[in-house]
This record gives C-alpha cells, sequence and structure tokens, in this order.
C-alpha cells in the first residue's frame, strides 16, 4: 500500500458492564452517525467477541493521524466520551493506533466476524511478518466464507502486528477454525504471535458506517 492509500486506524477494546450492551450499542450507533459526518473520518465498526462476554471492538479509520489527534483533542470527541463513559468498565479499556499496511476484500457490514492477530516481529527478522502474511493470504484466497484480512502495523512499536480478518458469520468463521488445514495454513505467522495481547479475540460485527 502507497503512502497516500494509508489510513489511520484506531481500535479501541471495551468491556461493557453487564445488562447495559442493548443500550450500549444504541448510544454507539448515535454518536457513530454524527462521526460519520466528519470530514477526516473513512469508516468505523462496532463488533462484539463471541467468547467474551461484554467485550467489545469500536474500529475507527481517518485520513492521517494529525487530522485524529484533532478530533481527539475536540469538544465533540470529550462529549462522546461522557455519554459512553457510563456502560464501559475503565479497567477492560485500550486503545491501539496502527496504520493500515495492506488491505484485501471489502468493507464490513452488520452479522459477519472479525478476527484479530496480534503478532511480534523480532528486531533481527524485519520484513518477516509482512512476507509470512503475503505467503498465507495467497494460500487463503477464494476461501469460502472469507470477505478479506488486513495487515496493520502498530504506530507505537513498529515491531508489532494485528492481522484482521473477516468471515460471511459465526459458523463459517467457526468451521475454519476447527478444520484440519487451519493450523498448517496458518503457522508461517504462528512464532510470532504476541502472548501479551491473548494471541488473538473474535469479534461479531453489529454495526458498521
Amino acid at each position: 500500500m502507497n503512502d497516500k492509500d494509508s489510513v489511520y486506524r484506531v481500535m479501541v477494546r471495551m468491556r461493557i458492564h453487564p445488562g447495559m450492551e442493548r443500550d450500549f450499542e444504541k448510544t454507539w450507533r448515535e454518536i457513530a452517525a454524527t462521526i460519520a459526518r466528519h470530514p477526516a473520518n473513512v469508516g468505523q465498526s462496532l463488533a462484539k467477541s463471541p467468547d467474551e462476554d461484554g467485550v467489545y471492538y469500536i474500529v475507527s479509520e481517518w485520513e492521517n493521524e494529525e487530522k485524529f489527534r484533532q478530533f481527539e483533542h475536540s469538544p465533540e470527541h470529550a462529549a462522546n466520551r461522557m455519554r459512553l463513559d457510563p456502560f464501559r468498565d475503565s479497567a477492560g479499556t485500550s486503545m491501539i493506533p496502527m496504520l493500515v499496511a495492506s488491505r484485501l476484500g471489502s468493507q464490513p457490514s452488520p452479522g459477519r466476524v472479525r478476527v484479530a492477530l496480534y503478532l511480534n516481529e523480532p528486531e533481527s527478522d524485519k520484513g518477516s511478518v509482512e512476507s509470512a502474511y503475503h505467503q498465507i493470504s495467497t494460500t487463503l484466497a477464494g476461501r469460502p466464507g472469507l470477505r478479506g484480512n488486513e495487515l496493520l502495523r502498530s504506530l507505537r512499536d513498529p515491531r508489532r502486528f494485528a492481522v484482521l480478518s473477516e468471515w460471511d458469520d459465526v459458523p463459517t468463521y467457526r468451521e475454519w477454525e476447527r478444520s484440519p488445514e487451519h493450523l498448517p495454513t496458518t503457522s508461517p505467522l504462528a512464532r510470532y504471535h504476541d502472548k501479551g495481547l491473548g494471541i488473538f479475540g473474535s469479534y461479531e460485527v453489529v454495526a458498521a458506517y
């Protein structure tokens, strides 16, 4: 991906208080509708974990980091945070800013599943994660149910990466996860798993703008 095509992506992980999930999703949709009108915002999605109760990922994309930072320090953003604060567990909230390094597939839509794989590349092995990513993606091309995947590089630490893949639905992803070819196909990235971040998480998209 050329620099001019790069997108600044922010992923926020939130754990929502039990029983407040539906109201949280409704509030997020209202907030997302206003953010979508911001000229620097490229897109947003809300994904819910099928494995961890109350865990969500909010993903937003921006033209560049400077424009996101301007929004981040705006009164509008402060007001949005105040609206979301009653729903979330502050100890279960984290933010990961990233620059999209490679993109395949289409835009997300509600009902699909996103899987985030966290990776850590050794300083002595630069370029190995991207090479392994392309190797696996070539093998997976045409896989039924796979909508696309992306390789993301952390802007805080260029040795840290995430691979986001998108699937038609939960049953389709589970079928792939349990298939005999799953581990052999993805093995080129296995040695880079970032165990400090829990290796990976799977999330169902509940809304997208």
